[in-house]
């Protein structure tokens, strides 16, 4: 059976080396084809009028693959370190652990999104696997931010008593832009301009 605690760092090391570059260097093209399939997959429904993907989601998933590859790395000097000094290695469920981060980076980013539908607005925060939602019904006030110098919108608040989602905005999401102009209309509802200079 395979022991990683009784293999060698030498027959380890192209294992680990070819693992990690592969893994550094594919950090860069990657996340955008796997968190689109991934999310479409776990998510997709024709219910969907918008469903916003941050670029804050292709980020994270890419630094946990960087992640991966640097506790790859790290595992494999460490390892050989010991060796050397004729010593027992320790660190493999330290190791382990700090996987397991990289493997949380993916699952985090996956999760997070955001959409409408024609029942509400829906959001899934970074650090959360549960979806926050708010029907059209519900919503008592309408707020977005606006950035000072240039007037551009960057998001939409739907909220009441109780809870509140935001939507993240940008004019060339059509499908997004659409949506809200038209249930804002819809609902009659005034929006409230929240200014900021960032």
């Amino acid at each position: 059976m395979f022991n990683i605690h009784k293999m060698d760092s030498d027959r380890l090391m192209p294992y680990i080396v070819s693992t990690g570059l592969i893994l550094l260097v594919s950090s860069i093209f990657i996340p955008f084809p796997a968190v689109m399939f991934i999310q479409d997959m776990l998510f997709f429904s024709y219910d969907h009028l918008s469903f916003v993907r941050l670029t804050s989601t292709y980020f994270s998933f890419g630094v946990g693959m960087v992640w991966i590859a640097l506790v790859l790395f790290s595992f494999l000097l460490t390892k050989r370190h010991a060796e050397k000094k004729g010593k027992k290695y320790k660190l493999t469920a330290l190791h382990f652990a700090f996987l397991l981060f990289g493997f949380l980076m993916f699952v985090l980013s996956i999760y997070h999104y955001y959409y409408l539908d024609e029942n509400g607005a829906h959001s899934n925060s970074f650090w959360t696997v549960s979806e926050t939602s708010i029907a059209w019904t519900e919503v008592e006030e309408v707020s977005r931010v606006v950035k000072e110098d240039d007037y551009r919108v960057l998001s939409y608040t739907f909220k009441n008593d109780e809870k509140s989602v935001t939507i993240p905005y940008k004019t060339e999401d059509t499908d997004t832009a659409y949506t809200i102009k038209s249930v804002v209309e819809n609902y009659g509802w005034e929006v409230e301009d929240n200014f900021t200079a960032e």
